[in-house]
C-alpha cells in the first residue's frame, strides 16, 4: 500500500531517513510522502535542464562559472561527510545530507543561477556541467533510491558520459586537491554563503515592502576589506545583480539615509527604496535585531562564564564560542551605529 501511494523509492527514502544508527525507528508515513516529493523534484530538475535551448556560440556567464565551482566544493564536502557516515553506519544522516545538498543547493540555488531568461538560449558548457553534476548525484543517491536514479541517469546521458549503467558506475570521490585548492574550496563555500545571504535578505525586504522582482533597486555597500574582496570574486557582482534584481551595486563610505539596511556578518548593506521610506519601522526592526543579538550573546557568555564548561570543553569548541562572542558584539555595535544614523 505504501509503494502504491508513494512509489518504491519514496518508501525507501521514508524508511531510511528514520533509521538512525543505534536508535529506534520512528516511522512516519509523511517521510514516504517527503520521499515521493523528492523524486518529483529530481524528475523536474531533469526536465528543466533538458528543456533549455543550447547555443554553442555563447560563452559561459561568469556567475555560472562561479556557481559550478561552488557546487563542486559543496559536493566534495558532502562526499567527505558521506564517507564518515557510511563508516559509522549512519545511513539516515547520510541520506538527509544528500537530500539537503540536492534540494537546497542544486535545485533551489544552482539551477536558478544557471537558468537562462525565459525564451533565451543557454551556453553548451553550462548544460554539460549541469548534466554531469546531476549524473554524479544519481550515483551518490543510487544505494538509497535505485529506481529513479537509474532512469534519470539514462535520460541525462549517463551511459554516454561515464560508460556504464548507474548501478555499475564508479562512486564519486573527493577530487585530489592541492593545499591551496583546498583552502580556496573552503573559502569559496563561505563566500558563497555570504552572497546567498545578501540575495535572500534583499528578497526579504522586497516581500516586506511589497516590491515586485521587476522593480529594479540600487544596492549600497559599506566599503570594507571584506566587501571589496567578496565583490571582486569573478562572477559575484553579476550573481547578486541578477538574482536580487538590482539596477546597480555601489560602494559607499558612510551609512545611507532613508534606506532599508541589513547586515551580513558584520558588513552593512543598504537598499534605497524611495523618499517615503518608513524610518520608524526600520528603527523598530533594528531594535528587535539588537535584542535578538543580545539574547544570543547572553547564551554564549553563559557558557564562557561556566567554569565546568571552560575546563571540560575542547580547545576548538572554546575558540568557536569566543568567536561567536566577538561576532555578536561586532554585530550589536554595527546595529547601534545604524540606529544613530536613523534617529
Amino acid at each position: 500500500k505504501l509503494i502504491d501511494d508513494f512509489g518504491a523509492d519514496g518508501v525507501r527514502f521514508g524508511l531510511l531517513s528514520c533509521s538512525p544508527a543505534g536508535g529506534d525507528l520512528l516511522f512516519d508515513e509523511k517521510l514516504c510522502e517527503q520521499g515521493r516529493n523528492f523524486c518529483n523534484k529530481l524528475w523536474n530538475a531533469l526536465r528543466l535542464i533538458n528543456s533549455w535551448e543550447i547555443d554553442k556560440t555563447l560563452a559561459t556567464p561568469s556567475e555560472n562559472a562561479l556557481a559550478i565551482d561552488w557546487l563542486r566544493a559543496e559536493m566534495n564536502s558532502v562526499i567527505t561527510e558521506l564517507d564518515s557516515d557510511f563508516e559509522q553506519y549512519r545511513l539516515s544522516e547520510a541520506l538527509i545530507t544528500l537530500y539537503n545538498l540536492i534540494w537546497d543547493d542544486f535545485c533551489s540555488w544552482y539551477l536558478e543561477i544557471i537558468k537562462p531568461n525565459y525564451g533565451a538560449p543557454i551556453d553548451a558548457a553550462t548544460v554539460e556541467n549541469a548534466k554531469n553534476i546531476l549524473c554524479e548525484f544519481m550515483v551518490l543517491l543510487h544505494p538509497f533510491m535505485p529506481f529513479i536514479t537509474e532512469e534519470i541517469w539514462h535520460q541525462a546521458g549517463g551511459v554516454e558520459r561515464f560508460g556504464s549503467d548507474c548501478c555499475a558506475a564508479k562512486y564519486p570521490t573527493v577530487e585530489t586537491l592541492h593545499a591551496t585548492s583546498l583552502q580556496y574550496s573552503t573559502s569559496l563555500r563561505k563566500d558563497f554563503t555570504d552572497l546567498k545571504d545578501i540575495i535572500s535578505k534583499i528578497r526579504d525586504i522586497r516581500n516586506q515592502k511589497g516590491l515586485k522582482m521587476r522593480d529594479a533597486l540600487p544596492l549600497k555597500v559599506i566599503q570594507t576589506e571584506n566587501t571589496k574582496r567578496l565583490f571582486a570574486i569573478e562572477g559575484a557582482h553579476n550573481l547578486v545583480l541578477r538574482l536580487a534584481a538590482l539596477d546597480s551595486i555601489q560602494f559607499v563610505e558612510t551609512d545611507v539615509k532613508n534606506a532599508a539596511q541589513f547586515i551580513v556578518g558584520t558588513d552593512k548593506y543598504f537598499i534605497v527604496l524611495s523618499e517615503n521610506f518608513d524610518v520608524a519601522g526600520e528603527i523598530e526592526k533594528i531594535n528587535k535585531e539588537i535584542e535578538h543579538q543580545r539574547g544570543f550573546l547572553r547564551g554564549v557568555e553563559g557558557k564562557l562564564n561556566n567554569e565546568k564548561f571552560v575546563a571540560g570543553a575542547p580547545t576548538q569548541v572554546l575558540a568557536n564560542e569566543r568567536k561567536k562572542q566577538s561576532d555578536a558584539l561586532a554585530r550589536i555595535a554595527t546595529l547601534k551605529d545604524s540606529l544613530k544614523s536613523l534617529e
